[in-house]
């Protein structure tokens, strides 16, 4: 079930304990490479690690290619509404909550794929 989740550690473990991490790794991964981004994740990555990497990520996205940033929350279809709502003064609590952000929707992609696909 899509349980609310306080922040990233909070989603990933609630992700880990459904047995559903590789799937969510596959498809970050799969949105990632859709955008032309190189970045790769290890499905050996522990949740704490993950959502590190992807925070470094988006964080260096926006100083650096603001384009590729924008591009990325639109293929993963981050809310507008949500990323209006984040106060972008400080990058680092910026990309913090972008990185939750990418990873509830990409969540959200995983939990409705696995519940409506036949088994």
């Amino acid at each position: 079930m899509l349980t609310p989740s306080q922040n990233s550690i909070d989603l990933l473990s609630n992700i880990k304990s459904n047995k559903l991490y590789n799937e969510l790794i596959n498809q970050l991964n799969k949105d990632l490479s859709l955008t032309g981004n190189n970045l790769h994740f290890s499905k050996n990555y522990v949740p704490l690690t993950l959502k590190n990497e992807l925070q470094i990520k988006i964080k260096e996205l926006i100083n650096n290619d603001f384009n590729l940033f924008t591009n990325l929350l639109y293929r993963i279809d981050v809310s507008e509404k949500d990323i209006k709502n984040i106060d972008p003064a400080d990058v680092d609590v910026y990309s913090e909550n972008i990185t939750f952000l990418i990873l509830k929707r990409i969540w959200k992609k995983v939990w409705f794929k696995h519940q409506y696909t036949e088994k």
